[in-house]
């Protein structure tokens, strides 16, 4: 698991573009310099504008490809049965709350966007997340917990044994399926959601995509702005990269499942 995210992250920015410049700069010591300029360009290049909100943008387009939900108070009236959160990660013992774990950015994100439709509909909610190497309790404990003390939601189910979001959405569907539940709104992140509905479907569900956090707009930025490099700009194009990768893993996986 470890060499695994060493190498996704080697193949993902900004490691990608580190190993493009070093490639370049070995190709130059080779007397090679057609081959190792290029490579250089292409790494500082690429490096630059996944920094800025354009090339952020430009990546993230293909994914964020479900719109926000209009009218939620309608989702049980048209025969939604149940929401669906899953984790997305979580603060190792964060000092601010005693040492504990507590979701991170994205999961806590997600928590609240969950909040905000049960509040509106009523429609009872599941949380998916379990343990990784290292960690002891499951995320899904973490999620009820924020639901119940920060947001005052109820959380009726706990799926606490997936690691993965192919793990999210065939151990869900086992823990709902005796229940007769198959249509389901599913929350997570914009970027997130075209490989979770893929996967969510793939396991047997009907889903309704509920995205928040949408990252595209770049519009309302000046021109100049939009191509002035930000380092949150860098990891939202290091996100997406992820997103694809997955997308065609994935998509290979279920060829063979």
């Amino acid at each position: 698991m470890t060499f695994i995210a060493f190498l996704r992250a080697c193949f993902s920015p900004p490691g990608l573009q580190i190993l493009l410049v070093l490639a370049g700069l070995w190709a130059l010591r080779r007397q090679r310099r057609a081959w190792g300029r290029s490579l250089i360009v292409l790494g500082l290049g690429s490096l630059y504008l996944m920094a800025t909100p354009q090339g952020a943008a430009w990546l993230l387009q293909g994914l964020e490809r479900y719109p926000a939900i209009a009218e939620p108070a309608r989702l049980r009236a048209d025969g939604w049965q149940a929401i669906v959160v899953i984790g997305g990660g979580r603060d190792h013992g964060a000092p601010e709350y005693d040492r504990r774990d507590v979701p991170n950015y994205w999961t806590a994100s997600r928590l609240r966007y969950a909040a905000f439709l049960y509040r509106q509909t009523g429609l009872p909610v599941a949380v998916s997340g379990g343990v990784r190497p290292g960690e002891v309790e499951p995320e899904a404990r973490l999620m009820h917990y924020s639901l119940v003390h920060d947001h005052v939601a109820n959380v009726y189910w706990l799926e606490e044994r997936s690691a993965t979001t192919w793990d999210n959405a065939v151990n869900t569907r086992a823990l709902l399926k005796p229940l007769g539940i198959d249509r389901i709104v599913l929350v997570t992140q914009a970027a997130h959601m075209w490989r979770a509905r893929v996967m969510f479907e793939h396991a047997g569900f009907v889903v309704k995509a509920a995205p928040l956090d949408f990252e595209t707009d770049a519009a309302r930025l000046p021109l100049l702005l939009r191509f002035a490099p930000r380092a949150e700009r860098l990891m939202a194009s290091s996100q997406a990269c992820h997103e694809y990768l997955g997308l065609v893993w994935y998509r290979l996986r279920m060829l063979f499942d």
